[in-house]
């Protein structure tokens, strides 16, 4: 029951991630300015803290499959850097699972370094010819800062879901 609850909050948090897109990008000041959510990458590195790294594997090979389709730029871009950034979580960040304040710098940072991974491949294969300075400004720090506003109510479901039996048919003895 619990892996059937998480699949489908992983897809309603890939539903928000693409709606955004709608409503980006906004036009502060005369300068369009990014605002880009990854509440998928987010979930990912957050359910392989709290219910393990074959969870996460699991789910990010998945979802990472799923949005190099929908999206189709660059195959295998989603699916290696969830992996990675997933190994890359538990080599270097295992103790911060019990700090809560530790955990929310991690998860911030390893977002805005997915996503300036997948703007450096696509720099690195001419798809895109912003400047490095100019991404930052306008692309990195505004979707740093609406996946920190983010993080509080994506945690709270992750731990909700955690509270959720495995199985909730078990008969009562």
């Amino acid at each position: 029951m619990r892996s059937i609850l998480l699949f489908i909050t992983f897809f309603i948090m890939m539903f928000i991630d693409f709606s955004f897109a709608n409503f980006s990008p906004f036009t502060l000041f005369g300068i369009e300015v990014y605002f880009v959510p990854k509440l998928v990458f987010m979930m990912l590195l957050l359910v392989s803290i709290y219910f393990g790294v074959s969870y996460g594997m699991f789910f990010s090979i998945v979802f990472g499959i799923l949005l190099d389709i929908y999206i189709g730029t660059v195959y295998g871009i989603h699916l290696f850097g969830f992996v990675a950034f997933i190994i890359f979580m538990h080599t270097a960040f295992r103790v911060f699972y019990r700090d809560q304040v530790g955990l929310f710098f991690v998860v911030i940072v390893n977002t805005f370094l997915f996503d300036f991974f997948i703007y450096g491949i696509y720099k690195l294969i001419n798809f895109t010819n912003l400047p490095v300075f100019d991404y930052i400004a306008l692309r990195g720090i505004p979707s740093l800062l609406l996946n920190a506003l983010l993080y509080i109510p994506l945690l709270f479901v992750v731990l909700v879901l955690r509270k959720i039996r495995k199985n909730v048919f078990v008969k009562q003895l």
